[in-house]
């Protein structure tokens, strides 16, 4: 992960444990939630596009990015392909934890970690504001 993702993941951890979160398995996810975006997956630029894309072209952005079983294999554009990790990264990152041997419940912490009213709320709620 990159040094600012790296950073962001301790914020979120830290604030989950202000807040009085003292469950190892959303610990764990708060450090590891945005893991998907590692390895240069996902390039900075892309962030401000999947930011705007949502709020101004939610259907163009949408049929821009290739399913997250397809996005490794694919010869498509290397900008689809981030666009892809970007607009997938919780699904990644969870398949990536559950390689990893993280249990059942951080990886679904990490692939909810977007979902506000989902398993992780909590963590997105910090992960919002961090």
């Amino acid at each position: 992960m990159t040094v600012a993702d790296q950073q962001h993941s301790l914020r979120v951890c830290r604030g989950l444990q202000e807040r009085g979160c003292r469950e190892p398995d959303m610990l764990a996810a708060a450090l590891l939630h945005d893991v998907g975006k590692a390895e240069g997956r996902v390039p900075f630029w892309t962030r401000p596009t999947i930011v705007l894309g949502k709020r101004l072209t939610p259907a163009l952005l949408q049929s821009s990015v290739l399913p997250p079983e397809q996005i490794e294999g694919s010869q498509c554009a290397r900008w689809r392909r981030s666009l892809s990790y970007a607009w997938y990264h919780a699904e990644v990152g969870a398949l990536l934890a559950a390689a990893a041997g993280l249990s059942e419940r951080s990886v679904l912490y990490i692939r909810t970690h977007h979902q506000p009213h989902g398993p992780a709320a909590e963590l997105h709620q910090v992960d919002e504001v961090s």
